[in-house]
């Protein structure tokens, strides 16, 4: 089959979680199927735009999404850096010069599709992604105390529930 009748058939979405050291990204076939998620961090300092940018372009070139996920860095209950809010910027202008589809969900967005499955909180929306999908390629991590970091794999949750935003406001 060639590669332009797959894409008529199956509608690749790309959901990128940008944070301050790299990205999260999950790559959805439908709303219960990730076909990829993983976190993608940048290990050499200090850690540029531009470095990051070049591994989401990278992202976009590999598997050639229909549309692509971004966190709306000024919608209400973002708490994202002006450097983040940036980048989030640049990655929008790149898809967009690919003439890919790109919407943007803030994080109150994101907790009123959660909210249909009482969950509330990041540990909660990552719980209920784990029960109702199978095979996701991340596990989820013990729920943290309050003094604890957050688990570097939340950013990857991050990005499915964008995905599974995109899914529920679009269907």
């Amino acid at each position: 089959m060639s590669q332009e009748a797959n894409n008529e058939t199956t509608r690749v979405v790309m959901a990128i979680f940008v944070h301050s050291r790299g990205f999260g990204i999950a790559i959805f076939e439908n709303a219960l199927t990730v076909l990829n998620a993983y976190n993608v961090i940048i290990h050499k300092y200090p850690i540029l735009n531009r470095k990051v940018l070049q591994r989401i372009r990278e992202k976009i070139d590999f598997y050639l999404p229909q549309v692509v996920v971004l966190e709306d860095a000024s919608g209400y209950g973002s708490r994202k850096s002006k450097r983040i809010k940036k980048l989030i910027r640049l990655i929008e202008d790149f898809a967009k010069s690919k003439k890919l589809s790109v919407t943007k969900y803030s994080r109150n967005d994101i907790r009123f599709v959660f909210n249909t499955f009482q969950a509330h909180t990041k540990y909660e929306i990552a719980k209920v992604i784990t029960e109702n999908i199978k095979d996701l390629p991340v596990s989820l991590p013990e729920k943290r105390k309050s003094h604890e970091p957050e688990h570097y794999s939340m950013n990857i949750f991050d990005a499915i529930a964008l995905g599974i935003t995109h899914y529920y406001q679009t269907h």
